[in-house]
């Protein structure tokens, strides 16, 4: 007769309990879905805000190089993570950042984030270099299982389980809401280009 350990896991307790959930860490295809879902209502908000205004965008010297929309996110997504922990694609799509016990970031540590996701994740939107720089930040996340801005600031970002329908609507909210808003970016700028063209010519 041998005297055997009860592992914890063998112990059953007859309650009606429910399971605990599924949660993970890394999903890399969540994180940029629930980001781009961000920058689509962003973008709409302001379209909706020059139409509103019967104004024009606030395009630079530089616009077709440098797209102005993804910087003046920055401060407005460190106001959000600081006031109230999360934005409306991590919300949606249930993904939450923790500093070590704080439930949501400090100012000064979601604005630094935000400028490293825009600067080293996203190439500050210039066109070629922001896909190369997803690509990169992509894989590393994959491998090191977090982003170097995260590790930076010692950051936790977790996924709660999603239905497949929030999936759905965020993918299509993001990718509607930016072709829409580029497809009527574009026309004026092409606009703005045959009018200065005009007053050259003339």
């Amino acid at each position: 007769m041998s005297d055997r350990v009860i592992e914890p896991s063998e112990i059953f307790v007859e309650q009606g309990s429910k399971p605990k959930e599924n949660i993970t860490h890394v999903n890399p295809w969540i994180r940029l879905i629930a980001r781009f879902f961000d920058y689509a209502l962003f973008f709409l908000l302001l379209l909706a805000s020059r139409k509103f205004f019967h104004g024009h965008l606030p395009f630079g010297k530089y616009e077709h190089l440098i797209p102005f929309e993804f910087f003046v996110w920055i401060p407005i997504e460190a106001c959000l993570l600081s006031t109230w922990g999360t934005t409306p694609g991590k919300f949606f799509l249930r993904t939450k950042l923790k500093q070590g016990k704080r439930q949501r970031l400090a100012f000064t540590t979601a604005l630094r984030r935000s400028f490293s996701v825009w600067f080293r994740g996203l190439g500050m939107g210039i066109p070629v270099l922001n896909v190369f720089c997803l690509l990169i930040a992509f894989n590393k996340l994959k491998m090191f299982q977090i982003t170097s801005w995260d590790r930076d600031d010692h950051i936790a970002v977790t996924h709660y389980p999603i239905g497949r329908w929030r999936l759905y609507v965020a993918v299509f909210i993001a990718a509607v809401g930016l072709l829409f808003y580029y497809t009527e970016k574009n026309a004026e700028l092409k606009y703005l280009k045959s009018q200065t063209a005009g007053k050259v010519a003339s």
